[in-house]
């Protein structure tokens, strides 16, 4: 049998600043129908910053969560942005540093099942003093965490942002990388 689930016929729900929600009739492939509720979005970055023997984390509040996070610095990709770039511009809007040696960790799909969402992992491990402007509705304070405590941290299940956990758990495994730190 195949797995494929054609779309029949579809609804915009919602078009926002930085996703759009649309309803999909499908059929399945056992040609019966279903309806599938789709967030289609742009796509991010997120860093590891690692210097000094330390990963750079931000505190902020996220409503979706009802509490402060300790995330990766993070954000979306602008129209035909390079994945790279943003991943810069970040760093610097929200940290201050400009990586100056940045390594790709991978990507991965945060929720599949509804959304198209892509986020692109980067590494850097060395980085200079650069500072961009925050954005205006971001409200951040940057953490230094020694590397030692961070594996402790992730191995405990204390990341609960998923960026964050993907990226720590590439670094930790990826011998090539977590070794520049």
């Amino acid at each position: 049998m195949k797995q494929f689930e054609e779309i029949i016929a579809s609804k915009s729900i919602y078009k926002g600043r930085i996703l759009d929600l649309d309803l999909h009739d499908v059929r399945l492939p056992d040609g019966n129908t279903a309806k599938r509720e789709v967030v289609s979005h742009h796509g991010a970055v997120a860093l590891l910053p690692v210097f000094q023997g330390c990963i750079y984390f931000v505190r902020q509040y996220r409503i979706a969560a009802g509490k402060i996070l300790t995330e990766i610095p993070a954000g979306l990709l602008e129209a035909g942005e390079d994945p790279y770039d943003a991943a810069v511009r970040e760093c610097r809007e929200e940290i201050g540093l400009r990586p100056l040696e940045l390594f790709k960790l991978g990507e991965f799909m945060p929720t599949p099942g509804y959304c198209t969402e892509k986020i692109s992992l980067f590494a850097g491990t060395n980085f200079a003093q650069d500072p961009l402007q925050q954005d205006q509705d971001e409200f951040l304070k940057v953490v230094r965490i020694p590397i030692r405590a961070v594996r402790t941290l992730f191995l405990n299940g204390q990341f609960s942002d998923g960026k964050t956990s993907a990226a720590l758990g590439y670094y930790f495994t990826t011998e090539s990388i977590g070794r520049k730190g």
